[in-house]
């Protein structure tokens, strides 16, 4: 019998007979078969991404520090932005169905929502507020976050946030959570100074120079923020009364400062969201009452008209009937004959 065997005996028999040893030359070949291959281009380059080594634990923290400021960066701000959209077509939902100036409109959004809850059986108290139901139908029956959710838009509603910023209400307070934990002041008084700190030391008001003895300054104070504690008098000056140099004091001044800023250009967005009510009522008004100028300036038909097609009503009514009748005899006539 022969050592060797063909390709063709190799391929067609069920079983070898002959094993020829150490050659693993048919097995490799079948293991590359087995694998699947990726074809490239010619321009085509692969790249692998290596991390970079790291040896130190000061090395260590610095990685983990950049991975986080690049998760905030791009993932938990894409993620952040999509939740408010979510947020604000909820916070729309409610405001339309207490709000929307048809009482079917309100009727129809009421509604559709009882059936929603019927259908996912989800159960409320009876003190539950409607903006919870309208936020667990959305996000489901997770009670913290919808708790959280429900807390913050209801915020929101409490201080007539329109629907269009209530992104911007939730960032400029710190986010959902922090409003849940903080109520009517979300954000603390050192965020709220770090937000117009930049802003303030940008601004420049006037020169104001006091007596180094009364005051009892030093070249470390040089550079450094203070606060001025003054009275305005009735020529417009302001008299200065103490120098505080101290950061607690500094970071609850900006604060206020803040906190100032924000109530005003809530005040402004009020005050746009009513002009524009206004505007659009005064439309509205002119919309109908032109129309009910068209209306009653329209041709009217006297009542000579009116007497004359009345007639002509009953006529071809009668006309009919007779008709009617006639058509009923013949046809019981035909029916005796």
């Amino acid at each position: 019998m022969s050592t060797t065997t063909s390709t063709s005996a190799v391929v067609n028999a069920t079983i070898p007979t002959t094993v020829v040893k150490h050659d693993t030359s048919a097995v490799a070949a079948a293991a590359a078969a087995a694998k699947p291959s990726i074809k490239l281009g010619a321009n085509a380059k692969v790249v692998v991404e290596k991390k970079p080594s790291v040896t130190t634990p000061m090395e260590r923290l610095q990685t983990m520090e950049s991975a986080t400021r690049n998760w905030e960066a791009n993932e938990l701000a894409a993620s952040n932005k999509r939740l408010y959209s979510i947020l604000m077509d909820a916070y729309t939902y409610y405001m339309t169905m207490k709000t929307d100036s048809s009482k079917d409109t309100r009727a129809l959004y009421a509604d559709d929502l009882a059936k929603f809850i019927a259908e996912r059986k989800y159960v409320f108290a009876p003190t539950s507020h409607d903006m919870t139901r309208v936020v667990k139908c959305v996000f489901g029956a997770d009670r913290r976050r919808v708790s959280a959710y429900s807390i913050a838009l209801r915020e929101a509603l409490r201080q007539q946030v329109a629907a269009k910023d209530l992104a911007v209400f939730i960032e400029q307070n710190g986010g959902v959570e922090q409003i849940r934990l903080g109520g009517t002041k979300p954000l603390s008084a050192l965020v709220r100074a770090e937000k117009v700190k930049q802003e303030v030391l940008s601004a420049e008001l006037g020169m104001i120079k006091f007596d180094a003895r009364l005051v009892g300054v030093d070249a470390d104070w040089a550079d450094k923020q203070v606060v001025i504690v003054a009275t305005y008098l009735p020529t417009g000056e302001f008299q200065a009364n103490a120098v505080i140099r101290h950061d607690s004091a500094v970071n609850a001044a900006l604060a206020a400062f803040y906190s100032q800023q924000q109530a005003a250009l809530r005040v402004e967005a009020k005050n746009e969201r009513d002009e524009e009510k206004k505007q659009l009522a005064v439309l509205k008004n002119a919309v109908s009452k032109a129309k009910r100028g068209v209306a009653k300036n329209a041709p009217q038909p006297n009542k000579q008209e009116k007497q004359k097609a009345k007639v002509a009503a009953e006529q071809a009514k009668a006309k009919r009937d007779a008709a009617n009748k006639a058509h009923a005899e013949s046809l019981f006539e035909t029916a005796e004959a």
